[in-house]
């Protein structure tokens, strides 16, 4: 489960993994959107890592899910997305993901809330670490 935690931390950082994936060159022969969307997991190891994180109820799973893929399916837009600048392609990922964080919150209950909420500051944390160099998130 230590893997899918980590998993989920990287989902959660869809703002860094823009930013990150912009300033990385491509490899040899392979477009920046198709590196960008291996590194996203799927939308079902994220409801899979946040069921085991938060306790989700199958209702609450049902609920996160459509709203999870949504996230993902626009995340996979903003990277093949050659048309917008770095700052404005960090921007909309920003934007994206704040507003799924708050969809996500509505379906959870209270201690659902600060259990998450301190998820997502050690995700920010340890991708704050790894796009200063550091050791990348375990």
């Amino acid at each position: 489960m230590k893997f899918l935690r980590t998993v989920v931390l990287f989902s959660g950082g869809t703002l860094a993994l823009a930013g990150w994936a912009q300033q990385t060159a491509p490899a040899q022969g392979e477009e920046h959107g198709q590196r960008a969307a291996r590194a996203m997991p799927s939308v079902d190891d994220q409801v899979a890592a946040m069921t085991d994180e938060l306790n989700l109820t199958a209702d609450q799973q049902a609920k996160i899910k459509p709203l999870l893929q949504d996230q993902h399916d626009q995340m996979q837009t903003l990277m093949k997305d050659t048309s917008l600048s770095p700052d404005d392609r960090r921007a909309k990922a920003r934007s994206v993901h704040q507003s799924t964080v708050a969809k996500v919150r509505e379906v959870l209950n209270d201690d659902q809330k600060k259990k998450y909420d301190a998820w997502q500051a050690e995700m920010r944390e340890k991708m704050r670490q790894h796009m200063e160099g550091g050791e990348p998130p375990k």
